[in-house]
């Protein structure tokens, strides 16, 4: 994926646009108390330009399901879409994965991200954290790292930068991590322990 780049405020319009791929259209549907600005002091850009959005949300939700089934819920403070692109940019997410019995078995939280336009793979960047809650196999687990990235097809969640995560009253530093989504074979790389057992 591309670096992120710089936090977006553009004008918008919510005329829903021929161009805009059916999945974001569903997208609108979904969202709650969408808004919008014409604030232009700020916006994405690319290292030639500034790229002005098509459609800017405020507030957003957005089911995350396979064959109908609920498997999380992605929240935004913001949404920014453009027609032609198959992803959007999402600025103060948070997302829930759930379980088969629909708990909650962890929230990834970060500055920003980007959604493919099927809402099945997010990169999220910024300060980005894994909070995995206590379970019968293991202490609560916080996982900090620059970017966390998943996909739901591939049941997968992993970076290849540098993470941190808290076990109880201990540390665990890495060079990256991967886990399936179940979070019971989470794989610390190159793990460098603070009192800890295996991560």
């Amino acid at each position: 994926m591309a670096t992120p780049m710089k936090t977006p405020t553009a004008p918008c319009s919510f005329a829903p646009s021929p161009l805009l791929p059916r999945p974001l259209l569903v997208l609108l549907v979904l969202v709650v108390a969408p808004a919008c600005t014409d604030d232009s002091r700020e916006g994405p850009v690319t290292e030639l330009e500034e790229v002005t959005a098509n459609q800017i949300l405020y507030g957003t939700s957005q089911r995350l399901t396979r064959n109908g089934v609920q498997e999380g819920l992605l929240e935004a403070d913001s949404i920014y879409m453009w027609d032609d692109s198959t992803h959007v940019r999402i600025f103060g997410l948070v997302v829930f994965l759930y379980n088969e019995f629909g708990h909650e078995k962890g929230r990834v939280t970060a500055v920003s991200g980007r959604l493919s336009e099927m809402g099945r793979q997010l990169w999220a960047y910024g300060d980005a954290l894994l909070d995995l809650p206590a379970d019968e196999m293991n202490d609560r687990r916080i996982i900090r790292s620059e970017e966390l990235f998943f996909d739901l097809d591939d049941e997968r969640i992993w970076t290849g930068v540098a993470v941190r995560m808290q076990r109880g009253l201990c540390d665990v530093t890495g060079d990256g991590f991967e886990s399936d989504l179940s979070f019971n074979n989470l794989i610390i790389e190159a793990p460098r322990e603070a009192g800890c057992s295996e991560p």
